[in-house]
């Protein structure tokens, strides 16, 4: 349970920035996919976003609008970013898993209202029976968080620049990146550059989104039904059973394989989401 609740701070450590999927070894966070694989994956999502080639009047802002976007985001600045919310943020989210109730109520089979009972002395002193090192579980795990994102982020600190520079001189004129540059040449200015990012990240923004999640959970309504619903009117997926013999001949065909094999190869549909989802049909 608490490896679970581990794993959901570092994934709330992501709020406000973006993933980075390089890696300096061979396995990702939970050991199980290579280098090769994560590449190729981290393909596989780019070739989803592709943006239009810039312009011959584009590409001559580029140079005004990477001048901008350097002040915003500074040598060191995704890396310095990480460190500070997970001091700010996650530190405090942590203080969930680490509250003795908390490591009592995962460790022990006993009811609430016997942890209750206990005093803060009597907590702490079971606690202290459960894990020794209690006290110092918190910085060890967040030291290893600080170390791996900031590492992660420091990566995709160039690419990020680039893009953001590519987007400035598409959004933005000469004359704009011209006021912007000189806003953030003036002492307000600068400090606004170098907090402009940071600052969808700030515990006080994330508050707020925090709040107004049970609003935008439930705007959704019932999705599977509305999936549901949507899907009515199209025709079902087919299953082996439901090619012609022309089109079994035909799809063999196609994948290079005898037609004794299709229906080795094809596999049955399964519903997107929904009752069964998860089952073997």
């Amino acid at each position: 349970m608490r490896r679970s609740f581990i794993t959901l701070v570092a994934a709330a450590a992501l709020v406000g920035t973006s993933p980075a999927l390089a890696q300096d070894d061979q396995t990702d966070a939970g050991g199980d996919m290579s280098a090769e694989k994560i590449d190729e994956v981290a393909q596989m999502m780019a070739s989803l976003f592709q943006a239009e080639p810039l312009t011959a009047e584009q590409e001559a802002r580029l140079p005004a609008a990477e001048a901008v976007v350097g002040a915003m985001t500074p040598d060191g600045f995704y890396s310095e970013m990480i460190g500070d919310m997970i001091d700010k943020m996650i530190r405090p989210m942590m203080s969930m898993v680490t509250a003795p109730e908390f490591v009592m109520g995962a460790r022990l089979d006993i009811d609430e209202e016997a942890i209750a009972a206990l005093d803060d002395a009597e907590q702490a002193e079971i606690v202290a029976m459960l894990d020794p090192a209690h006290d110092r579980r918190v910085d060890a795990i967040l030291a290893v968080l600080t170390g791996k994102m900031g590492h992660a982020f420091a990566t995709m600190e160039e690419p990020m620049r680039e893009g953001l520079s590519r987007a400035y001189a598409v959004r933005f004129d000469n004359g704009q990146l011209a006021d912007i540059g000189a806003f953030f040449a003036t002492p307000t200015g600068s400090v606004y550059a170098r907090e402009s990012m940071a600052l969808f990240a700030d515990p006080q923004v994330v508050q707020a989104s925090m709040q107004a999640l049970p609003a935008i959970m439930g705007g959704f309504g019932n999705l599977e039904m509305a999936m549901n619903e949507a899907m009515a009117s199209l025709p079902d997926e087919r299953a082996y059973g439901d090619l012609s013999p022309a089109e079994r001949t035909r799809m063999a065909e196609l994948l290079g394989v005898e037609a004794a094999r299709l229906q080795e190869i094809v596999k049955p549909p399964k519903p997107i989401d929904g009752p069964g989802a998860d089952a073997e049909m």
